[in-house]
């Protein structure tokens, strides 16, 4: 199972024999049910974690609802990027979506890795501008488009998704309510 976490650092940049092996002794594997919390509001996010299966949605609560941020499946490396970074309590949740198992490595243990194997430096930069492109390209659809342009969006960008994860999901993260969105994807079915 960590091979899989070997070969997506691999397709970030070339790793060596030496910290394929490192990383290997360093990771764990957990399992999740749909629904399961990876993490709640208030904790600390202390390990970066690699889907090798499944569906992670991570969101907010604003008011009395949730807000969906991302949707992270298969190959993605998820973290909660500010409680990471900062290593403080954050207020981003994190849960499965869908059967899902992950290989973690912890905060502490990818410090070490920055130290012993300056290469992994570039591999998690590679992967942060991956992570910033994805982050201005929401920020981009959110704020420029009708519901039918985000809608269209996703689809095209998360053809996957839609099979995969609520609708109720999907329609937070398009910033929108569910009523709304059926009525786009009812819209775009019949070709109006």
């Amino acid at each position: 199972m960590v091979e899989q976490l070997i070969k997506g650092l691999e397709k970030l940049h070339p790793i060596d024999d030496a910290l394929k092996a490192k990383v290997a002794s360093l990771a764990k594997i957990s399992e999740y049910k749909p629904d399961d919390y990876i993490l709640k509001g208030g904790q600390t996010c202390d390990c970066a974690r690699f889907i090798a299966k499944g569906i992670i949605r991570s969101y907010y609560i604003k008011g009395d609802r949730q807000v969906t941020s991302r949707f992270m499946g298969e190959g993605y490396i998820a973290t909660s990027w500010i409680s990471f970074y900062t290593q403080r309590p954050g207020n981003e949740y994190m849960q499965a979506v869908e059967d899902t198992l992950i290989i973690s490595v912890s905060y502490h243990d990818i410090q070490k890795l920055y130290s012993e194997f300056p290469i992994f430096n570039t591999v998690v930069r590679k992967h942060l501008e991956y992570i910033f492109f994805l982050a201005e390209q929401r920020t981009q659809m959110l704020r420029k488009q009708t519901a039918e342009e985000k809608y269209q969006f996703f689809i095209k960008n998360h053809p996957t998704l839609i099979q995969r994860v609520p609708l109720r999901h999907i329609a937070s993260y398009l910033g929108m309510n569910e009523e709304t969105l059926s009525r786009v994807r009812s819209k775009i079915k019949k070709g109006i």
